[in-house]
């Protein structure tokens, strides 16, 4: 490959990205409700804002859901960390416990990712036709059929349970042998940043696998 294809690749994935990348989605469903819980958590009141978090995530989803016929997927997989933040916190009483939840919903994730390969739709092909990613021409309704097609979302899926358990290790890891305040830099790297990511790669991946292929 010379340059100017490359140059040409690397533009038309750029595009593809600022044209299909659900930014409206990802400040409401995901940087938002962390905005309100770091605001909460800065004035000693980190259980407060997770409460509101939570709350603001599950309406986010029911509202995507029975009001617009949509699916905010940052929503979806932000609201089980609040969660598991929540529980633990309240159960356990333990300032180790609730930093350890980030490796818990990491280590969570990754057993359902793994789980949905069982299944005829891996969990990122439902992810994406939630959120209507896929367009419904004859064209690509016949491709579904193909083994082509699944394997794109396959491998997929292995590299969104790889991310999370990799992840989880990482995390389980810094807790145990590093500072607090290291451990807290990794943790919000591997949490929002990472799933911005990881949905960057999912709207070029299978388009790259099946010209590949």
């Amino acid at each position: 490959m010379d340059r100017r294809t490359k140059e040409n690749n690397d533009s038309t994935w750029l595009n593809t990205l600022k044209q299909h990348f659900p930014w409206k989605a990802f400040f409401v469903g995901a940087l938002l409700p962390i905005i309100v819980y770091y605001i909460f958590h800065l004035y000693g009141q980190p259980l407060t804002g997770a409460f509101i978090a939570a709350a603001w995530g599950g309406v986010v989803v029911l509202i995507s859901h029975f009001i617009l016929r949509d699916v905010n997927l940052f929503a979806i997989l932000s609201l089980p960390l609040t969660l598991i933040e929540i529980i633990g916190t309240l159960i356990t009483l333990s300032p180790d416990f609730y930093l350890a939840t980030s490796a818990i919903d990491h280590f969570l994730w990754a057993v359902v990712f793994l789980i949905s390969l069982a299944f005829s739709r891996p969990l990122i092909l439902v992810f994406a036709d939630a959120m209507k990613s896929i367009p419904n021409t004859t064209e690509i309704l016949e491709f579904r059929k193909t083994k082509a097609f699944r394997n794109a979302w396959v491998k997929l899926t292995y590299i969104w349970a790889a991310a999370h358990l990799v992840s989880a290790i990482v995390l389980i890891i810094s807790q145990l042998y590093t500072s607090v305040e290291f451990f807290l830099i990794i943790r919000t790297l591997l949490n929002l940043p990472l799933l911005a990511v990881l949905i960057t790669i999912s709207f070029w991946f299978p388009e790259w696998y099946w010209e590949k292929s």
